[in-house]
């Protein structure tokens, strides 16, 4: 499925949501994209998630980051038995630049990392 510049695609076999950002998106395009990854997450009870933002380089706005630590990942606690990954994949550049988005283990229930190898992202979302 594509939408918001966004391929989603569940993998049961290992299993993950894979969320494929395509080219540089909008803040608006951006909120849709992470609701429509919720959306596909539930539909298939799957609360690990690889976000490839290889092909997304630009940098997220603050009012997005606010977004995302206050409303979106609290909203996840409880979702699915078991605490939500989420596996970020970024090409190296990006990964050299400070995250903005701050998200507190005490209002959710997410593990993040940060990952410039698909394989390893793949490991830690399997552990």
């Amino acid at each position: 499925m594509t939408n918001h510049g966004l391929d989603l695609l569940h993998r049961p076999d290992l299993p993950v949501v894979i969320a494929r950002w395509q080219r540089a998106v909008t803040p608006t395009e951006l909120r849709a994209g992470y609701e429509s990854l919720l959306a596909t997450a539930d539909a298939v009870g799957c609360g690990r998630w690889l976000l490839d933002l290889r092909r997304r380089e630009d940098l997220t706005e603050p009012t997005v980051n606010t977004w995302f630590s206050t409303e979106f990942a609290p909203g996840l606690r409880g979702r699915y038995g078991e605490a939500v990954r989420l596996a970020f994949l970024v090409s190296p550049l990006r990964a050299a630049q400070p995250v903005m988005a701050i998200v507190s283990a005490t209002t959710t229930d997410c593990q993040i990392a940060t990952f410039t190898d698909e394989a390893a992202a793949y490991a830690w979302l399997a552990g």
